[in-house]
């Protein structure tokens, strides 16, 4: 496992959901920050001419017709579309420039386990709770459980991941609300198998299995299960 951080996910050590929630609140970004892969469009009201459609390359930065290149990422459409208004200024009278995101690769979410359709889904077009990522990965197969739903997430504030261990179960029931989490960009969701005597043991069999764990591109951060 070469080149792995030094990050351990181990469900012995879940977060309890209070504190999980509360963390994330703390956490959460107030607006939708610009990533790699977002698709772009810039309006310009006076100079239609200029308008372009862009994606945010892979470097963090975009091209713009006589501007050349500007960094994108990290900043917010607005703030992304006051410096492209500065920038054409100095070849325009009203250079005012709006930016407009028509795809929002940040707002994802990853399943994976006991489930009959996993993969990569967004938040914006319906997987914004974990019982909404179960049905959209086609619901939790014959060999699944509810009541032992993984959920990892990374936080900007801290250093290693948080992992909560959930009864959807009980969700569903109305028994309790609470444990169908809203997610959050790159959240990951694991079904694991019915009665399984070790949970965390499944999960690191499960990524071990299918991911390489040495990028971190699956889903936002290399794991080096121990």
């Amino acid at each position: 496992m070469g080149g792995c951080t030094a990050t351990s996910v181990s469900v012995s050590r879940a977060t309890p959901l209070a504190q999980f929630l509360s963390a994330s609140r703390a956490a959460t970004p107030q607006t939708y920050k610009l990533v790699p892969g977002d698709q772009l469009t810039t309006r310009f009201y006076f100079n239609p001419q200029l308008d372009e459609d862009l994606q945010v390359r892979p470097d963090g930065n975009i091209s713009l017709s006589l501007i050349g290149e500007l960094r994108a990422a990290g900043k917010t459409a607005a703030e992304l579309s006051s410096e492209i208004t500065k920038a054409y200024a100095q070849y325009f009278v009203k250079p005012t420039a709006v930016v407009i995101v028509r795809q929002f690769t940040g707002y994802r979410v990853f399943t994976a386990g006991e489930l009959r359709n996993p993969g990569q889904f967004s938040l914006v077009t319906g997987a914004r709770t974990v019982l909404e990522s179960l049905a959209a990965s086609g619901g939790v197969t014959d060999t699944g459980t509810l009541t032992h739903v993984i959920l990892i997430r990374r936080l900007p504030t801290q250093r290693e991941p948080m992992v909560a261990e959930l009864d959807v179960a009980d969700a569903l029931s109305g028994a309790d609300p609470s444990q169908d989490v809203t997610l959050m960009p790159n959240d990951f969701v694991f079904v694991p198998r019915s009665g399984a005597a070790d949970v965390n043991l499944a999960l690191q069999q499960y990524l071990f299995r299918n991911f390489n764990l040495s990028t971190g591109a699956t889903f936002g951060a290399a794991y080096n299960i121990r």
